[in-house]
């Protein structure tokens, strides 16, 4: 199998075999048996008044989560009931847990309220592989109840992409690190509102390649379509973008593998090793990004040329695959010189902001671990408008 499309048909098969099946690691296990909760409650949605990036950085800058101090990446997406799920990598809580970092944490918003996702024990809402081994999320999509889930109560299916990272990689510094492949983690939602692990997949096997496609690396559905697009580094010299490819399959019936088609630069056929990028490396994205459609339009939001670049970008198309056009946006300093962090900014449509502009959180983070640990603030998303397609 051609290692840059095998992902996406891994997680065909993910979604074949339904919540509840047996797919999951055996290390998984006490992680999927255990029952999470949500703290603190928080009332249905409601309309939150007159939203703008400045009203959402107030809220983030005062979260009162003790397992939530600070967190990036940030995905999110919408439930069925109108709460926003958000997924998050390395997270940061109060010295009154330990450890006080772990990879990954869940938080569920109604209105201008904010839950946590609590899990016995306490630790990351996706398990760790394994001490040095941890999983990462990219992106998420809410799908109905299908297969196995349906009729059983269940209200929502999210399924979260990640990143299975060996920490400490050939530098050996908090830093460094090496992308082995990808995993999904599929959550169930049900009357009491608390997503609960049910399985997690391993789609690509472990391989510690530079050159490989990061499947999941974003994903949206749009009408009978689920898209799961791919970055890929390619190793040239000077070139810090990566390549962007996708895949689709039927959003009512992903687990077909019969029905899924790559895009092969002209076409969509069920040729896997046939894929090709709808975006080139040279002025590319960076290893996640976020495509969402808005009013009609496919928009990828990202940084231009990977996340060594000062500014966040979007990427307008009348079409999954393009023909792409990039537009600059607000500014967002990689901070390489100055060991401030900004990196992987991620769109999010389902926040109507009172101006009409797009919300976009920016990942930020420091070189000091030690001013981390004290001083989360420095790690927790800065949210910014962008003009709307």
């Amino acid at each position: 199998m051609d290692r840059r499309a095998g992902g996406a048909a891994g997680l065909a098969v993910l979604l074949l075999a339904g919540v509840g099946c047996d797919s999951s690691r055996s290390d998984d296990a006490a992680a999927i048996s255990a029952k999470a909760v949500l703290k603190p409650a928080c009332p249905a949605p409601h309309q939150p008044g007159p939203l703008s990036a400045d009203v959402v950085n107030q809220v983030v800058a005062r979260p009162g989560l003790p397992a939530w101090q600070a967190g990036d990446i940030g995905a999110s997406a919408e439930l069925s009931d109108g709460r926003l799920v958000w997924v998050f990598g390395d997270t940061v809580r109060t010295d009154a847990f330990s450890p006080q970092i772990v990879a990954n944490s869940m938080l569920v918003s109604s209105g201008r309220c904010i839950s946590q996702l609590r899990t016995p024990g306490d630790g990351p809402v996706i398990p760790d592989v394994s001490p040095d081994v941890v999983r990462w999320p990219m992106s998420l999509v809410v799908l109905p109840p299908i297969g196995a889930a349906a009729g059983t109560g269940v209200h929502d299916v999210l399924v979260v992409l990640c990143s299975r990272i060996q920490r400490g990689g050939a530098g050996g510094g908090t830093l460094d690190f090496v992308y082995l492949g990808t995993s999904a983690a599929v959550f169930t939602v049900g009357v009491d509102g608390v997503p609960n692990l049910q399985q997690v997949v391993e789609i690509t096997p472990d391989d510690p390649s530079t050159t490989q496609v990061d499947w999941g690396a974003a994903a949206t559905v749009h009408g009978p379509w689920l898209f799961v697009y791919g970055t890929r580094w390619t190793g040239a010299a000077g070139t810090f973008g990566r390549e962007l490819y996708v895949a689709r399959a039927p959003a009512d019936d992903p687990g077909n593998r019969d029905l899924w088609r790559f895009w092969d630069g002209s076409a969509w056929q069920p040729e896997q090793h046939a894929a090709t990028p709808v975006l080139p490396a040279v002025g590319g994205v960076s290893q996640t990004l976020s495509v969402h459609v808005v009013d009609g339009v496919f928009v990828a939001v990202s940084k231009r040329d990977g996340d060594l670049g000062d500014f966040v970008y979007t990427w307008t198309s009348k079409t999954p695959v393009g023909p792409w056009q990039p537009r600059q946006g607000a500014s967002a300093p990689a901070g390489y010189d100055t060991g401030e962090l900004e990196y992987a900014p991620l769109a999010h449509p389902e926040i109507p902001l009172s101006d009409g502009k797009l919300l976009v959180s920016i990942s930020r983070n420091t070189t000091d671990f030690q001013q981390l640990m004290t001083d989360p603030e420095v790690g927790r998303p800065l949210f910014v408008e962008v003009a709307r397609p």
